[in-house]
């Protein structure tokens, strides 16, 4: 069992991932400029952490090298997917397959094998994610950026869980691990772009986005303070609730049409990862 407080955490962070994914699916302009801003946002906030806490163990810099090249495919895989189509698709199927693929990766690097519920969650997303995947009306490209950012979610996840681990801290690896993760892409951007231009088409959206990249590193910080106290499949599991969360807002706040079989897509991802999670 799942202790409560690595509970609640998980799924705050659940609410949190789903918020910010709002903010960059629901951008008017530039969506690489966003992601940018976003960037900067979780950058700052990660140097917070290093001013406060300092630089992580030795042993955790291989992690958070590897971690920041995975993100580099999961920034791009997500904004495509986002351009493609609608969050509701795109944003359920990546959260949906990645549990399997962490779980999967759990038993082989940590020894951590799920038990019966466990797997009967797995098969529960396997069918939410075949529910809202099988979809005639939604774009090829769409789903295939889902899937390619669903596999690195899982590929970050497993990252950072073992290094966090090996860490024995959260705050210091989430501060070195937030530059690492948004800095690049930040700086990639502003070069394409223009420092002058960036800041045109950025005019306006500085705001919303800085807060959107703090409360994505904040978000991700409390589900590795989690997996610091429980098994890593259940963990990141229990945080594909967050499905359900973006569902809910991109057909409140995006007036996306998110119809009776992608609403029972997200449910039934949603049951299986509580099912992986309390298992």
């Amino acid at each position: 069992m799942i202790p409560l407080a690595a509970l609640v955490a998980t799924l705050a962070s659940a609410l949190l991932h789903a918020g910010w994914n709002l903010f960059l699916k629901g951008s008017a302009g530039d969506r690489l400029v966003d992601l940018a801003v976003l960037g900067l946002g979780g950058s700052l906030f990660g140097a917070g952490l290093i001013a406060l806490f300092g630089a992580p163990a030795p042993a955790a810099w291989p992690f958070i090298l590897a971690s920041s090249a995975i993100h580099l495919v999961y920034w791009t895989a997500l904004t495509r997917g986002y351009a493609a189509g609608d969050m509701s698709h795109v944003y359920t199927i990546a959260r949906g397959i990645a549990p399997a693929l962490v779980t999967l990766g759990a038993v082989l690097a940590a020894g951590e094998v799920p038990g019966g519920g466990q797997g009967l969650g797995i098969a529960a997303i396997s069918a939410g994610v075949m529910l809202v995947g099988v979809n005639r009306r939604a774009p090829v490209a769409a789903t295939g950026w889902a899937l390619l950012t669903g596999a690195a979610i899982a590929g970050y996840s497993l990252v950072d869980a073992l290094g966090v681990r090996a860490n024995g801290d959260v705050f210091s690896y989430k501060g070195w691990g937030a530059i690492f993760t948004f800095l690049p892409i930040s700086l990639f951007v502003i070069a394409r772009r223009g420092p002058a231009r960036f800041a045109a088409l950025a005019a306006g959206r500085w705001r919303v986005g800085m807060i959107a990249g703090a409360v994505s590193s904040a978000g991700f910080m409390l589900v590795l303070w989690a997996q610091m106290r429980a098994p890593i499949g259940p963990i990141t599991a229990l945080r594909e609730t967050s499905v359900l969360f973006g569902a809910a807002l991109a057909a409140l706040l995006l007036k996306e049409q998110v119809g009776g079989r992608r609403w029972a897509g997200a449910l039934v991802v949603c049951a299986g990862a509580m099912l992986i999670g309390l298992g």
